[in-house]
Order: structure tokens, then sequence, then C-alpha cells
């Protein structure tokens, strides 16, 4: 599994997002406050996170107003490549 921590940063403060490649799933995930009880997200929450997608993902963070992490193919950031990447290579850390 991959994973990476990052603070999203909101009009309300910074939240922290983990998200990756869970290879043993087969599937992307993503959390929002992970350390608390009850996330503000969690991929786990959906009715089928097997089918979700990292532009699910976007439009998660995009609803959150977390303004500084991006899910897009081609962002100066890589994230998306980075992911792929680990899905592709199954990446387990």
């Amino acid at each position: 599994m991959s994973q990476y921590r990052l603070n999203g940063k909101t009009p309300n403060g910074t939240v922290d997002v983990l998200l990756g490649w869970d290879e043993p799933m087969n599937w992307f995930f993503m959390v929002i406050d992970p350390e608390v009880d009850e996330p503000l997200y969690s991929n786990l929450d959906e009715p089928e996170p097997e089918r979700l997608t990292l532009d699910h993902f976007q439009r998660v963070l995009e609803r959150f107003n977390i303004s500084n992490i991006s899910l897009r193919p081609g962002h100066e950031d890589g994230l998306y490549e980075k992911l792929m990447a680990d899905r592709k290579e199954k990446r387990m850390s």
C-alpha cells in the first residue's frame, strides 16, 4: 500500500489528507482527517469504494475546498502520476 500524507488547505484551515494505492484491495483510497474517530471523508463510506477513481477523489477535494492538492494528470506536483505508478508497479509502501 502506498501512502501520501498531505496537509490540505481550506478556507477554514488545514486538514490532513491521506491517500494512496491499496494493492491488496486493488483500489485507490482517500481519507480526510484520518486521525479523528469520524473523518470528514473516507472512501470506505462510499457505496462502492472499489470503483472510485482519482477523478472522483479530485471532486471530493474540490467539495471540501481543498485548494493545494491536485489529482489532475499533468499537474506540477505530479501526484496523479505517482499514484498511477504505484498502481502499475503494485507498490506496497
